[in-house]
């Protein structure tokens, strides 16, 4: 059955129906709130017209503008049944960024809205997609007044396409969406957990709520969880539908909850035997140092490297921070084709600024730092700095290199360093 599409009688007959799909807090136990998706219809409703080929035909008709009126009208009409029920959850509607411009962003319309269905403005988020900007003097004007009236500020797909941090910065949002390619299968790569986990560890310093878009399989929950996501959004928990038929989350939060607990204690468990472990091996290596003199601490080393195959490199430092050994490391543990591109520090070079020397410095005896990228390898890794001395009674700081393995969430407060003795 085919149906002819006239845009404009479309939009203006409001032949558009809003889907509405939830945002939980697992850790809450609760949905936050719902953003509301639009897709146009035709034939008696019949046909649902998906978002993409809707707003194209409006864009190539020029109307862009009165689309994206009409669905956030249709939006707040069809969510203030259901903000009648549960006042703190909120509304997430999308502003089409690319129509703000100094002539529309003083109209009232969401303003008009949201007094006209009874909705606090607080209750409402204003998704904004910054690649989408053109008229940033406008967007700051929009943003400025809406915020001024309570409203929230959303920064959408963060991390897609040509978004850009520099945003964040000038638009301060108090919540931000991590897009979803970020999102996929991010429980088995390295290189989008690390974006994702800095974005959180952003989020948090800021004070802005993050959200986690295009959640689909469990694995990907629990790891945003561990990684400081607040909020989680996805076909996992439930599709876009009618607020009529808004479903039950309750019992897959109840799921993806137990995951998180059990994947958590396993995290812990993990932490306490590589902290014992550390410790271990720095009493070791500290002790073979107390027994030769500083200028055998080269053949001292490389005896370490074999007795311990997870060790990439070590290298001895005096006490202003100076390097007084050979670097020695493992050619097992670096990739020939990175040899060009990481190179190990030599004798003589500085350490006296680095994030494990610092602490040293200040007086505690042991410091590990949060993963890094070795310079000297390229590999992922931590360094275990401790005081030492020689047999000649000389003060020092011993630093081992240990490779870093897993693809576990960090522990949040392990982020700068953790220290002991």
């Amino acid at each position: 059955m085919s149906y002819t599409l006239n845009i404009e009688t479309l939009i203006f007959n409001r032949q558009i129906m809003t889907h509405f799909q939830p945002l939980v807090s697992v850790r809450q136990g609760v949905v936050i709130g719902y953003e509301a998706l639009s897709r146009g219809t035709a034939g008696n409703g019949e046909l649902l017209i998906p978002p993409d080929t809707l707003f194209t035909l409006a864009e190539l008709s020029g109307l862009s503008l009165q689309l994206d009126r009409a669905c956030r009208e249709m939006a707040f009409t069809r969510f203030a049944p259901l903000h009648k029920k549960h006042k703190e959850q909120l509304l997430f509607v999308n502003v089409d960024a690319s129509l703000l411009t100094e002539s529309v962003v003083g109209s009232g319309h969401i303003e008009m809205l949201a007094r006209s269905h009874g909705i606090n403005p607080a209750n409402v988020v204003i998704e904004i997609i910054e690649s989408h900007v053109q008229d940033t003097a406008a967007l700051m004007r929009f943003i400025n007044r809406h915020r001024a009236l309570g409203f929230l500020i959303a920064l959408d797909d963060v991390g897609a396409g040509h978004s850009n941090l520099e945003r964040i910065a000038s638009i301060k949002p108090e919540v931000i969406k991590i897009d979803r390619f970020l999102i996929s299968n991010i429980h088995t790569e390295f290189y989008k957990q690390e974006v994702v986990n800095s974005l959180t560890s952003l989020a948090r310093r800021i004070g802005a709520m993050t959200v986690a878009e295009g959640v689909e399989k469990e694995e990907e929950a629990v790891y945003l969880m561990g990684a400081g996501a607040d909020v989680l959004q996805g076909y996992l928990f439930a599709r876009p539908c009618p607020t009529s038929e808004t479903p039950d989350v309750a019992p897959q939060m109840r799921t993806v909850a137990a995951a998180y607990r059990s994947y958590s204690l396993n995290r812990y468990e993990r932490h306490k035997e590589q902290q014992a472990s550390h410790r271990a091996l720095i009493r070791h290596v500290r002790e073979t140092l107390g027994t030769v003199k500083a200028a055998d601490f080269t053949k001292a080393l490389v005896d370490q490297l074999l007795l311990f195959p997870s060790l990439e490199c070590l290298y001895v430092l005096d006490e202003t921070g100076i390097q007084v050994s050979d670097t020695l490391c493992n050619p097992l543990n670096i990739s020939a084709n990175k040899r060009f591109i990481y190179q190990p520090a030599r004798k003589g070079t500085d350490h006296s600024l680095k994030e494990y020397f610092i602490p040293i410095q200040a007086g505690l005896e042991e410091c590990v730092t949060a993963p890094y990228i070795s310079l000297a390898s390229g590999n992922r890794c931590i360094t275990l700095a401790t005081r030492c001395t020689c047999a000649e009674g000389k003060p020092h700081v011993l630093c081992l290199d240990v490779m870093e393995r897993g693809n576990m969430a960090p522990l949040h407060e392990q982020s700068i360093c953790a220290c002991g003795t």
